[in-house]
């Protein structure tokens, strides 16, 4: 019953701020957005001891410490400190994924380096002297993020709400990339459909963003 409460509480409290955020945008938007991270943190808290696992609480706290930096600061100096921290979400989320899940752990291992290589190499060879400190983090926070989906493919019946959820999450951020790259590390065709995304006034990344952590959220509590 607790947890029946509790989860009905959590969609609906998290259904109203995706409403006022997406579709009335509030003054002091940044607190709402803020929120909606926060109320799935306070949420699991009400099952870690009963649950005893201590990886997805961890991983939603260091999402609230990214967003810390990306929603509250905002400022573009503090970035990188923010993909920091979401570079160590996706490493606690694989560390996870690999203890969850034994049968695959060889593959899971071999996966990350290959992906993890692929796409650092990829990235330097694409940026050239345009790679810093935040577009290395992102590359390396990509490719776990993306290894982390495919694990979740390897028992997806056991993780299937888990990799709804970093779908969202890796597609919020994808859009959220798409914005921060525009005239910095890449250029668009104007009226492409890049363009398109990028430039229209619709919040896409709090539209995946919000059901992603109150996905992780109900995840854990099940």
């Amino acid at each position: 019953m607790k947890k029946i409460i509790l989860s009905a509480l959590l969609i609906i409290i998290e259904a109203v701020l995706f409403v006022l955020i997406l579709f009335i945008a509030p003054p002091y938007g940044w607190f709402f957005c803020y929120a909606t991270v926060a109320l799935a943190f306070i949420f699991v808290l009400f099952f870690v001891f009963q649950k005893k696992e201590y990886l997805i609480p961890l991983a939603l706290l260091l999402t609230l410490a990214a967003d810390f930096f990306l929603v509250i600061l905002a400022r573009p100096v503090d970035r990188p400190y923010g993909m920091f921290f979401f570079m160590l979400v996706q490493f606690i989320y694989g560390i996870y994924l690999f203890i969850n899940d034994p049968l695959h752990k060889k593959q899971s291992i071999i996966l990350r380096i290959i992906i993890n290589l692929a796409l650092v190499i990829t990235g330097i060879i694409v940026l050239k002297k345009q790679i810093d400190a935040l577009s290395l983090l992102s590359i390396i926070y990509f490719a776990n993020i993306i290894t982390n989906i495919i694990c979740c493919l390897f028992n997806f019946r056991k993780f299937k709400l888990l990799f709804i959820a970093l779908v969202l999450f890796i597609l919020c951020d994808i859009h959220t990339g798409l914005v921060i790259a525009d005239g910095v590390y890449l250029t668009y065709k104007v009226d492409g459909l890049i363009y398109t995304i990028v430039h229209t006034p619709f919040n896409f990344t709090w539209f995946f963003y919000i059901p992603s952590q109150t996905l992780i959220a109900l995840y854990y509590s099940k």
